[in-house]
């Protein structure tokens, strides 16, 4: 991890924020598959974290349902937007903040479950995030990570190529094998995995702590 990767991170996300939620419209049809499987891992009393929350979109679903909710994300301009959208919500058991997802600010053992969305295909070194995430999950704690599976297809490697030239950039091209293979080779126990399908495919992962 670089300052200099941290700074062009911030820089890409901070420019995008204000267009972001605008964008995901695009993406209702899925995330709404997201949110309906994720309620689904939820009990009341638990502790949760998103981790590259953006605007807060899925982690603003989940606060009726759990005891506290935590976003963070490495841009403070989306972080100030899904401040602003919890106030005007009156959601009083979020907190969100501006950290990177190499580095996780809080104690070992602090939260039941934590969501990673669609987030860690485009990082340099996604093992470094679940390893984070593995340090601060519980013992029986459970990671949650949709992710857009690029090398599924043809079609999909297609598509995300030319997302690249636009800036989207995919630094991992999985298939939903070896998106798979990946996170269990990073300490986790997969008990769940659902494909959504779509010219990209989106595959539902939940597992455990090893």
């Amino acid at each position: 991890m670089t300052d200099n990767r941290q700074e062009k991170e911030r820089h890409f996300w901070d420019a995008f924020a204000n267009r972001y939620d605008s964008f995901m419209k695009y993406l209702k049809p899925a995330y709404t598959k997201i949110i309906e499987y994720i309620k689904e891992e939820l009990r009341p009393n638990f502790v949760i974290l998103e981790v590259a929350t953006g605007t807060g979109i899925i982690a603003l679903e989940m606060a009726s349902n759990v005891k506290r909710v935590y976003g963070i994300d490495i841009s403070p301009e989306m972080i100030n937007i899904a401040i602003e959208k919890a106030f005007d919500r009156g959601i009083k058991n979020i907190e969100f903040s501006v950290q990177d997802a190499y580095r996780l600010d809080f104690k070992p053992n602090s939260f039941d479950i934590v969501i990673t969305s669609n987030v860690l295909h485009i990082m340099i070194q996604p093992e470094r995030t679940l390893s984070a995430i593995h340090y601060i999950l519980k013992n029986e704690g459970i990671l949650i990570a949709p992710t857009y599976c690029h090398g599924e297809s043809i079609i999909s490697k297609t598509i995300s190529s030319i997302m690249s030239l636009f800036g989207y950039k995919s630094f991992y091209r999985w298939s939903i094998e070896s998106f798979k293979n990946f996170i269990d080779e990073n300490d986790y126990k997969i008990v769940k995995d659902i494909e959504i399908k779509g010219k990209i495919p989106l595959l539902f992962l939940v597992a455990k702590k090893k």
